[in-house]
C-alpha cells in the first residue's frame, strides 16, 4: 500500500494532466458499447442504413435514392379517397397519356388546384399522368413480355418476365407512386398546350432527363426550377431522375423527405380473385362540398 501511495505521489502531476484523456477514453468506451448494443438489432441497422443513404443524397454524393431504400419506407395508409378533376382555367389535360377515370388522392387534387390558382394568365399546368390502375399496368407488362419472347424465342416466360421488368413495372411487385394516386406527371405550358422549354419532352429518356442535368441551357434550367418551386410550395417532392414526376404521400415522397415511417399512401388497388379492386374509397362527388376552390 505504501508503495502504491509513493507511486501516486511521484506521478500525481502527470495523472492530473492526463485526466481529460482518461475522460475521453471512457466516453469512447461507453460509445463503443452503446453502438455494439444499438446495431445488434436488425431493425436498427436497416433504419440507420436508410438514413445514411438519404444523408448521402442530401449532400449531393448520389443523384437519386436507390429503389431498394425507397421500398424500405413504411406506409401507414390514411385512406384519403381517390377523386377526379373538375375543369380549371389553368389546368390542361393531356388525354393521350391520361387513364380514365382521371383520379388522384383528395389532398393531391386540392394542392394541384392551389398551384393552378397561383398561375398568371397565359401559363397553365398540364397534367400528363395521374392514377395508374393495376389492370393497365398488367396489360402493359404482358405486352412487353410478349415482345421479349417474340424477339428471343429460345427463352421461356419466366426469363422473359425478368427481362420485362427492366422496361416496365410488374403490377404484382410495383411500388410506384402512380398506383397510389399520390404521384402526378406535370409540366407548365401556354394556352395552346405547348410546354415550356424543358430540354426534353415528357417521358423522353436521355442524359437530359435528370431534373438538375448539367447538359441543358440556362432557360431550360430556369423552367425546371420554376416548376419544382411551384410544386414544392404545396408539399410535393420531385423525383430527380424525371423533371416531370412529383409525389405526395407515397413511398418516394417519404424517402426523399427522409421519413422511413412517413408514407401515408399505399397502393389503391389489390388483387381479388384474379381481378384488381379498389381498397381506397373512390369519391367522385367530393368537389361539391369544397366550393372555396375557384374554377
Amino acid at each position: 500500500m505504501e508503495e502504491l501511495l509513493k507511486w501516486f505521489e511521484d506521478h500525481r502531476e502527470q495523472l492530473i494532466a492526463n485526466i481529460p484523456y482518461y475522460i475521453l477514453a471512457l466516453i469512447g468506451l461507453i460509445l463503443l458499447i452503446w453502438l455494439i448494443w444499438y446495431f445488434k438489432s436488425k431493425r436498427r441497422r436497416r433504419h440507420f442504413r436508410f438514413h445514411w443513404h438519404h444523408f448521402t443524397y442530401a449532400i449531393g454524393l448520389r443523384k437519386i435514392m436507390s429503389r431498394h431504400y425507397v421500398g424500405r419506407v413504411h406506409v401507414h395508409e390514411n385512406f384519403d379517397p381517390l377523386v377526379d378533376f373538375l375543369p380549371h382555367k389553368h389546368i390542361i389535360f393531356n388525354k393521350e397519356t391520361l387513364e380514365e377515370p382521371n383520379l388522384v388522392r383528395k389532398q393531391v387534387l386540392f394542392k394541384l388546384y392551389k398551384i393552378a390558382d397561383s398561375l398568371p394568365e397565359g401559363v397553365n399546368l398540364k397534367i400528363y399522368k395521374t392514377f395508374r390502375s393495376r389492370t393497365k399496368m398488367n396489360e402493359a407488362f404482358e405486352a412487353v413480355i410478349k415482345e421479349v419472347m417474340e424477339k428471343n424465342p429460345e427463352i421461356g416466360r419466366h426469363e422473359a418476365m425478368k427481362l420485362a421488368k427492366y422496361k416496365t413495372d410488374d403490377p404484382k411487385g410495383s411500388m410506384g407512386g402512380h398506383e397510389t394516386g399520390g404521384a402526378v406527371d406535370v409540366a407548365l405550358c401556354d394556352d395552346n398546350g405547348n410546354d415550356h422549354n424543358y430540354g426534353t419532352k415528357f417521358h423522353e429518356y436521355n442524359d437530359f432527363t435528370f431534373t438538375y442535368s448539367s447538359h441543358i441551357t440556362k432557360e431550360q434550367k430556369q423552367n425546371r426550377k420554376k416548376l419544382v418551386k411551384l410544386m414544392k410550395r404545396q408539399g410535393f417532392v420531385n423525383f430527380p431522375g424525371e423533371w416531370w414526376h412529383f409525389s405526395y404521400g407515397d413511398r418516394m415522397w417519404a424517402a426523399y423527405k427522409g421519413k422511413r415511417d412517413g408514407g401515408i399512401y399505399g397502393s389503391a388497388e389489390t388483387e381479388m380473385g384474379g381481378h384488381y379492386g379498389f381498397t381506397i374509397p373512390v369519391n367522385r362527388t367530393v368537389h361539391e362540398t369544397h366550393h372555396h376552390y375557384q374554377m
